[in-house]
């Protein structure tokens, strides 16, 4: 996609590594009773992950804004644990990017989805959000 002055592909990837601490947990977050990764705490992770490949393609008066997100959280996964976190950018159009996420803790997948976010231009976004002042 030629936007401005950059470019994003088709197949694009990021990933992130992450020990699970007890902030991290259902039982903190209070999405659960048990001390495993909290779904919140995934998702974030997993959004951020995409962000990144945002961020290396495009220049920093754009950014991107995460507008939905569908995912199977299948596995509990214990504190002091390693979670391995993947995107995959899978659709570009115009201005709105599609991802594949995914998760493991170990070799089982513990999670995947998919994500969608839209590019803005930064000073763009700040007036949009002043406005609700």
């Amino acid at each position: 996609m030629g936007t401005e002055n950059f470019t994003l592909e088709v197949g694009l990837a990021a990933s992130t590594e992450r020990i699970v601490t007890q902030e991290h947990t259902a039982r903190h977050w209070g999405s659960g009773k048990s001390d495993i990764l909290a779904t919140p705490v995934l998702i974030a992770w997993m959004e951020a992950t995409a962000q990144r490949i945002v961020d290396r393609h495009v220049p920093d008066e754009w950014q991107s804004i995460g507008t939905a997100i569908a995912l199977r959280h299948t596995g509990a996964t214990q504190t002091g644990r390693l979670v391995r976190i993947g995107a995959v950018l899978t659709g570009v159009e115009r201005k709105e990017l599609s991802f594949e996420i995914s998760a493991f803790d170990g070799p089982e997948k513990i999670a995947e989805g998919v994500h969608r976010r839209i590019l803005a231009k930064t000073n763009s976004l700040k007036r949009l959000v002043g406005r609700k002042k």
